[in-house]
C-alpha cells in the first residue's frame, strides 16, 4: 500500500491541474525569453446566446462563455476532444471572440495552435471543439508580432467546415493599448501544417 501512494498522490495531482493563460501584453516591450503576440480569433457564423447556458460559476459566466480557449505549444500535438485535460492547456491563449488579443508568448522556432474550445454549457461540460494545425515562427530580432485573423467557419450542426488566415493588420492599433506603433510589429502569419 505504500508504494501505491505517490502514484495516487500523483494522479490526484494531476486530476487537480488547472489550464494557464498566456499572460496579456500591456505594450510592445518583450521580456527576455518572450515575444509579443497580436491577433485575432473570430467563429462564422458567432455563438448566438440562445445557443449557450449560462450557471452563476466562480470564474465568471461570460468569462467561460464569450471567449475562445486555444492550446498552444512548442510542438504538435493536437488536443483530446473528448474531454478538458489540463496537462494540453499549459500555455493557453484566453481570446474574446472578434477581439484583438496582445499576450506575451515564449520565445522559441516555432509556436503551434494544437486545438482550442469553446463552453456551450459550462454546467455539463458542453463544449464547442476547434482544430489546430496551425503555427506561426517569429522573425529574426523581432519583439512583436502579428499572426492575423485565424477564422473558423462552421456549419448548423457545430463541424468546423473551413479554417482561413485572414492579414488585417488594422486590428494592430485597436490591440495597442499604451505604447507602441504598428510600425514595430513584424509579421508572422499563421501557417497550416501540411
Amino acid at each position: 500500500m505504500k508504494k501505491l501512494l505517490p502514484l495516487f498522490l500523483a494522479l490526484l495531482l494531476q486530476a487537480c491541474a488547472t489550464p494557464s493563460m498566456l499572460p496579456a501584453a500591456t505594450d510592445l516591450k518583450a521580456g527576455s525569453g518572450e515575444v509579443v503576440v497580436i491577433g485575432k480569433i473570430e467563429l462564422v457564423p458567432p455563438i448566438d446566446p440562445l445557443e449557450q447556458r449560462t450557471h452563476w460559476n466562480v470564474i465568471g459566466e461570460k468569462r467561460m462563455l464569450g471567449h475562445v480557449f486555444m492550446a498552444t505549444g512548442a510542438s504538435y500535438k493536437s488536443v483530446n476532444t473528448g474531454r478538458i485535460d489540463a496537462a494540453e492547456f499549459q500555455a493557453t491563449l484566453e481570446a474574446e471572440w472578434g477581439t484583438p488579443f496582445m499576450v506575451k508568448v515564449a520565445r522559441q522556432p516555432r509556436t503551434y495552435f494544437n486545438g482550442g474550445m469553446t463552453h456551450l454549457n459550462v454546467m455539463t461540460q458542453e463544449m464547442l471543439w476547434f482544430p489546430g494545425g496551425l503555427y506561426f515562427e517569429v522573425p529574426q530580432g523581432a519583439a512583436a508580432v502579428y499572426i492575423g485573423t485565424l477564422r473558423y467557419h462552421r456549419n448548423d450542426f457545430n463541424s468546423i467546415t473551413r479554417v482561413e488566415i485572414v492579414d488585417e493588420r488594422k486590428d494592430i492599433p485597436l490591440a495597442l493599448k499604451t505604447g507602441g506603433s504598428p510600425a514595430e510589429v513584424r509579421s508572422a502569419l499563421l501557417k497550416k501544417l501540411r
